[in-house]
């Protein structure tokens, strides 16, 4: 049987300048260190991931309330149900800070659920 791949959009790389390129990579060998010398590397490796998901949604509740979630999908102009929907950055450097849209979770490529036209 033939293996099936899916097919996955092109990820638009985030842009850094050098500086933060090399920060970029300064922490990263940090982290391999980190993982490598730790006694429970899981644990460490999911206390890292914890601590860049807290620094990364800074100022969602603050993009949620500029922008209110008004029961479509952003991305189609379908009826979307709250429990369906995630806000979306459209500028990734920026991150909740720029420009942002509710789409249901299969527009945003973090779940299956469609809105219909997704």
């Amino acid at each position: 049987m033939a293996k099936q791949t899916r097919n996955l959009k092109p990820v638009k790389m985030i842009y850094v300048d050098d500086h933060d390129a090399m920060l970029v990579a300064s922490a990263k060998e940090a982290m391999l260190q980190a993982i490598a010398k730790a006694h429970n590397p899981v644990a460490v490796a999911k206390k890292i991931a914890s601590f860049g998901t807290k620094n990364r949604n800074v100022g969602r509740a603050a993009a949620i309330r500029r922008h209110p979630f008004k029961g479509i999908c952003e991305a189609s102009g379908l009826p979307l149900d709250r429990i369906h929907a995630d806000l979306d950055e459209l500028e990734p450097e920026l991150g909740y800070a720029g420009k942002c849209r509710w789409v249901c979770r299969k527009a945003n490529n973090s779940g299956k659920h469609s809105c219909g036209g997704c």
